[in-house]
């Protein structure tokens, strides 16, 4: 679905012969890295997000380690969850504080735009006025915050 930062799995699995790429990783796999969204009335989608961050996307692994590309979010999340110290927050408090952090793509000090403000208000109020910092939603607020 446009904009949702999912993909129908037919779609994701379909590729045209020119493809480079193949995805071949089993709906199982999917399912076990949290990659398949299954919810709904709507045919099982692919997490974009989920499936790049899966360990089928590392550049080499073993029993014993894996070599994968950082995550500049994990960052982001680590000094959030550094600052906090709780599972969630209230909007005040993570405006303050992600007003100044900065990353490759925002500097900071810097004021959000009105709609992430709202948005991130929207969020706390369906939350009973805290924001669970790793739910969903606050995880797709923080790509908007910090694009890449």
């Amino acid at each position: 679905l446009m904009g949702s930062g999912r993909v129908p799995i037919d779609k994701f699995y379909s590729q045209p012969t020119s493809a480079d790429y193949v995805f071949t990783e089993s709906t199982e796999y999917l399912r076990q890295i949290g990659a398949l969204d299954e919810g709904g009335d709507a045919k099982p989608q692919v997490r974009i997000a989920n499936y790049l961050m899966g360990p089928s996307n590392c550049i080499a692994s073993s029993s014993f380690f894996s070599v994968c590309c950082l995550s500049e979010c994990e960052g982001l999340m680590r000094e959030l969850e550094q600052k906090i110290q709780a599972p969630t927050a209230s909007a005040v408090h993570l405006l303050s504080l992600v007003g100044n952090m900065s990353s490759s793509s925002v500097e900071a000090p810097r004021d959000l735009p009105e709609p992430l403000v709202d948005k991130l208000w929207a969020i706390s109020e369906r939350h009973s006025g805290k924001v669970p910092l790793h739910a969903r939603l606050f995880a797709q607020w923080m790509h908007f915050v910090f694009p890449s």
